[in-house]
């Protein structure tokens, strides 16, 4: 692994050189205070590092609603012609969180787990990473540390920690130095166009940053996340579950802004000429009541309170088991976006609350 050291301002004039070779995604402001991933503007001023979450992770540009999965028609000799998707373009996410980060890695190990999704790993093999390490909590929702996704790595090609704090805003950009960790062979290429000068103790620099948080980071919860899962792993605690189904709209929201929801449904789209179409994908909601309905009328989920329930075992408890890693990142969009304020942090406190009064 190289590392590097360079300012904020060369970063800005390497992100704009960068853009200028393939399609190239940053955090940027939107009407009021919201920030969704788009492509640069070279008009924009970059907020690189105190940007708030956006409303949707990263990681949908890489596994996007109503993606065409194939098209066909019917050519002159009455033979169906198939094509798979459409052309996929390299993409560079830059800015991209620890959490978004770990989002990211999680739809890597499912979509590449047992019969390999072909459409997601087309885009992500198109898609570089250069991520941000977080030195001050990005809000009040977001609870990375408690989650064990603050300063995870995996995935990106380049990883950029900065050795000032950046929740100062006197320090002119040439005085605010970051430390660059060259990930992968593709970051090596990269990095080739950034003006900056090689670093030989790339840790002891960041260990010191890393030194100067605040403490604690963020949000933190009742329990070790293990004993968290344990918990919830043991332990129904209905009552709970259904405490926060009575506040819940059932609108799936917290799912389809969640860096690791991956559920989704196909749908068959004919032509009005009757000899052409397409299957697209689109995204789906575990928290939706149709969500769990099979043929017949049958819904196994049917009530809110059993939804929250699966939701909650899937992010701690069953994917876990699986992959060997909490599928909540601890980015707080389900909470920050939810219309009632109904947040996973505070499930999980509640759950493992209620399960330790239980065995007293």
């Amino acid at each position: 692994m190289n590392a590097y050291l360079s300012n904020l301002d060369q970063i800005e004039s390497w992100f704009f050189n960068l853009a200028e070779k393939q399609l190239f995604f940053l955090p940027k402001k939107t009407q009021g205070v919201n920030y969704r991933f788009e492509p640069i503007d070279h008009q924009q001023s970059l907020d690189l590092l105190n940007y708030k979450p956006t409303i949707l992770p990263p990681g949908k540009n890489i596994f996007p609603d109503d993606e065409i999965l194939f098209s066909y028609y019917k050519d002159d000799d009455g033979h169906y012609q198939f094509s798979q998707g459409v052309t996929v373009n390299s993409q560079l996410l830059a800015g991209v969180r620890a959490c978004d980060l770990k989002g990211v890695y999680l739809l890597d190990e499912v979509f590449s787990d047992g019969v390999k999704d072909s459409h997601y790993l087309r885009r992500r093999e198109k898609t570089d990473i250069i991520a941000f390490n977080c030195m001050t909590p990005c809000d009040d929702h977001c609870f990375c540390e408690a989650a064990q996704s603050l300063d995870f790595q995996m995935g990106a090609d380049i990883f950029i920690t900065p050795l000032f704090s950046t929740s100062h805003k006197g320090q002119a950009n040439e005085e605010q130095q970051c430390l660059l960790e060259v990930l992968t062979p593709r970051g090596n290429e990269l990095i080739k166009s950034l003006e900056s000068t090689e670093c030989s103790s790339p840790q002891d620099l960041k260990n010191h940053a890393i030194a100067s948080r605040p403490q604690p980071f963020g949000r933190q919860f009742s329990a070790p996340i293990e004993q968290l899962a344990k918990a919830i792993h043991q332990k129904d605690a209905d009552s709970v579950y259904q405490q926060y189904a009575e506040q819940c709209f059932s609108c799936g929201t917290c799912n389809l802004v969640c860096p690791t929801c991956y559920c989704f449904e196909t749908k068959d789209e004919l032509n009005l000429d009757g000899s052409s179409g397409k299957k697209t994908r689109h995204w789906d909601a575990c928290l939706s009541p149709g969500f769990a309905e099979v043929a017949g009328g049958h819904n196994f989920r049917a009530e809110p309170a059993a939804r929250q329930h699966h939701r909650i075992r899937r992010k701690f408890d069953y994917l876990p088991q699986r992959f060997e890693q909490t599928f909540c990142t601890g980015c707080g969009r389900c909470g920050r976006q939810c219309t009632t304020g109904i947040d996973i942090f505070n499930i999980v406190n509640d759950v493992y609350l209620s399960v330790q009064e239980s065995q007293e």
